[in-house]
This record gives structure tokens, sequence and C-alpha cells, in this order.
């Protein structure tokens, strides 16, 4: 049965994914925004607006009025003074759960997105677990670790729940996005060897809110949002590398110039109009060696499991920034430039056209893959497109049709491999030169039609 959702934060990077999987599956989203709020990733969706502040008693319990849930993922992640952080984070979360036991005290779900930071660094060699005493080392987790004890004096009146994600990457995202952008333009900033840390994509993360938003081993508990195993920075960083092409020029910045250097060069970054990548108190955060965390108590008490692995999780993002422009990649950049023209080149004991430019030939030709590989022979390859995160079939040969043949058989192919149900796209938008097809098990979006981001 659909329900009305209250969803706190609903313009921002996590909230507009999550507002996007609850209209997925049908409930009625009330998105909560600012009248300053940038609404840029709520255009053209289907969300009920209102307008509210956790700042505003009166405009929180006016916009509970006829709710069934509340997601609270609304905060304050970066300030100029530590006062904020408990002024938004804290109290706002304390001024939102009176105003819902005084307008909407039979809510099915209540839950709190907090973080990581909550919990603290590792404290040893395993991730940390929900279970080990909370040590926060910054006011942002000092305040939302505060949020969380709130709460926890309603559980009585109110089936609560929280999840503290792990650093989160994904399309929308602006907060990793200086570090692809310096990567494509042949830059590798690293810093401390060894450094691990768990991270999560925001569709793995909007999928777990879901989940403890219905299950009822939920209510009481706090889980970790870490579906995959921690990774070393340098794994990540590679894997970024892989999907973006290109040899980077590697830059090792010692510890100590980021702790002593930082902080000097923070007012100057400034006064020259540039955006610096964290404040100063983050530094606290950047210079611990390891942020890991488990994520088995989801998978255990809610069967949760996450879909988007760090290859498929960056190489879906690498093509959402390429698709607004926002970073470029090596094949992109010669593209740009139109020096390189395509050629014959040999494979299979034939010679066939090859596009230095193109992602499907260098899929075919070279083996670049940037996720799961299902088959391939000579003349085609399956792979999970980036994208729809559906089987996808790749010709080998650049050409921009299918021949009859051909059709059949990877029909016969996919439904050997995935079922009999078939609705294949053959239509050619995104890269209208090269045959490739979608294997879906719903009717794919019409041709004239914009497919959704």
């Amino acid at each position: 049965m659909a329900k009305t959702v209250l969803l706190t934060g609903a313009n921002g990077f996590v909230g507009s994914h999550v507002a996007d999987a609850l209209l997925a599956r049908g409930d009625r989203v009330r998105a909560m925004v600012r009248v300053t709020s940038n609404l840029r990733w709520l255009e053209n969706k289907s969300v009920d607006r209102t307008y509210a502040s956790l700042e505003d008693y009166h405009s929180l319990c006016r916009a509970l009025e006829g709710v069934d849930a509340v997601i609270h993922n609304a905060g304050v992640v970066s300030a100029p003074n530590k006062y904020l952080y408990f002024f938004n984070n804290t109290d706002g979360t304390r001024r939102l759960i009176e105003a819902v036991l005084e307008s909407a005290p039979d809510i099915s779900r209540f839950v709190y997105v907090s973080s990581q930071a909550a919990g603290g660094p590792t404290l040893d060699e395993e991730p940390r677990r929900e279970s080990d005493p909370p040590n926060p080392i910054t006011a942002y987790g000092e305040s939302k670790l505060l949020a969380e004890n709130h709460l926890k004096k309603y559980m009585d009146r109110i089936p609560i729940s929280i999840v503290r994600p792990s650093p989160i990457y994904g399309p929308r995202d602006t907060g990793f996005l200086p570090y692809f952008k310096l990567i494509s333009r042949g830059l590798l900033p690293l810093f401390g060897s060894g450094r691990e840390l768990s991270l999560t994509h925001t569709q793995d993360l909007a999928r777990q809110i879901l989940v403890q938003l219905d299950n009822e081993e939920a209510v009481g508990e706090v889980f970790h949002a870490a579906p995959f195993d921690p990774v070393s920075l340098e794994e990540f960083t590679s894997t970024i590398t892989r999907v973006l092409g290109g040899s980077p020029l590697v830059v090792n910045l010692p510890d100590t110039l980021i702790r002593y250097g930082f902080p000097l060069a923070y007012p100057l970054i400034r006064l020259l109009g540039i955006k610096p990548p964290f404040r100063v108190d983050k530094l606290p955060d950047i210079l611990n060696p390891r942020w890991t965390i488990s994520g088995d108590k989801a998978r255990e008490m809610l069967g949760f499991e996450g879909v988007l692995p760090l290859l498929a999780g960056v190489g879906q993002t690498v093509e959402w920034y390429r698709w607004k422009k926002w970073v470029m990649t090596r094949r992109d950049r010669a593209r740009s430039k139109g020096a390189v023209k395509p050629h014959l080149r040999m494979q299979g004991g034939r010679k066939r056209v090859y596009d230095p430019t193109c992602d499907l030939c260098a899929l075919g030709f070279d083996g670049e893959l940037k996720t799961v590989k299902h088959y391939e022979d000579d003349d085609l390859v399956i792979v999970d497109c980036l994208i729809c995160r559906v089987p996808m079939a790749v010709l080998k040969e650049h050409r921009s049709l299918f021949s009859a043949e051909e059709k059949q058989r990877l029909l016969k192919i996919f439904r050997e491999r995935f079922g009999e149900e078939s609705h294949p796209d053959f239509e050619q938008r995104r890269i209208p030169a090269h045959a490739h097809v979608h294997y879906r098990n719903v009717p794919h979006t019409l041709p004239w039609e914009r497919r959704p981001e």
C-alpha cells in the first residue's frame, strides 16, 4: 500500500535519490525544502513540495500533517563554527521528533539518516560495529551522535530506526567530484599509505533506507550502511583511474604537509575565490588512517544486500558525470580534439573498424571492463550496463545496426542466460554509431522519449 512519506533534505544529493526510490515503488513523497533550496534534482518529479525549516517548529507541524512515515535526511555536513552543527543536526532533530509527537504520533516509521562519524573511526583491525562504544572525533560526528541519543528517548512512543552511512558517492555528488576531476585532468593526489575506508553508493543507501522504512526488525535499531567490504584509498583511486583512462601523475602528499599546511593555505584559497575541498575542522577525519564499518547487521537482520560494488558504482558515477559534462575521459578528450580517426584493426583473424574514441570499441577490442562481464565470443560481449544495470550486448565490429541473424542469436543467448521474458532495446540512442542492445525484463522507454537520469 502506498505511503505518504515526509522526506527532509529531499532536494540534496542523498535526499533526491531517496525520493527517486520512493517514487519508483509508488509512494507519495512530501519533499520538505527551504524557500532558498536549490531544487534542480527535484525538477519534473511528482513530489509534493512543502516549505519548512528545522528551525521553525510550527512549519514542521504543518509539514507533518497526514503523513504515514518520516525519513529525516536533512542536516549540516559543513559549517563555519561548532555551534551550527549542534543547532541544525541535534536541535533540528529534537524539534522534528517533538513535532511528530504533536502532529503525526501514529506514523509507521521514523528513519533518521545519521553518519559513520557518529561512531567515530575504527577502533582496531576489524571494521567498527554498531555495538562498539561511539567515539566521534569532530563536532559534526558529536552533533549526529547527540541527535541519535535524543531520538532514543522517544523509541517507546515512535517506531524509530537509525542508519549510519559510510562516505557516500554516486550521481549528483559534488563531494568526491573534485577528486574525479583531478584524476581526469591527469593528476592523482595520494596521502597516507595504507588508509582504508568504507564506501556506499547513494542508490544502495536509498535502498537500505527503504528497507528500514518497511522492515519491523529495524525498529529501535541502529544500522551501518556499508554493504561491501572496506577498500584502501589506493584501490578507490585506481578504480577511478581505470574507469577514466589515462595515466595520471601521482603526487604523494605527506600527512604533515596536510596537517600544518592546509590550515595556513585555507584562507588564501578562499581569498582567491576557490572553493576548498573541505573545511579545516574536517582534518581529523581526513588524517585518520581507518574509517571502516561493518554492514553485517543490516545483512543478517534485514536481509539487505548492495547491488553496486566499487567498480560498477564508480563506472556509473563517471558515466553520469560525463553526461553532465562535469568530467571527461581520455576518449572524450581525444574525441573533442578530433585528431583520432577510425581505422581497421585486426581482431579474431579479421580486420574490423576500430574507433579509438568509442567506449564500446574499447570494450569490444581492448576489454576495458567497467562492470560485470557475462559472456564473450568473437563477435560480441555481454556486460551489465553502467546506467541501466541490466545486461547489455555490444557488437565488436563498429557499425550501427545488428543483422537479423545477429538479433536472433542474441535473443537466444539472452534467454538462455537471463530468462525467457524479453524486451530487447535495439534502438541506438546513447551511442548511435555502435550497435548494442539492452536486455530488459520490463518494457523499455520509447525511442522518442528521453530516458531518466
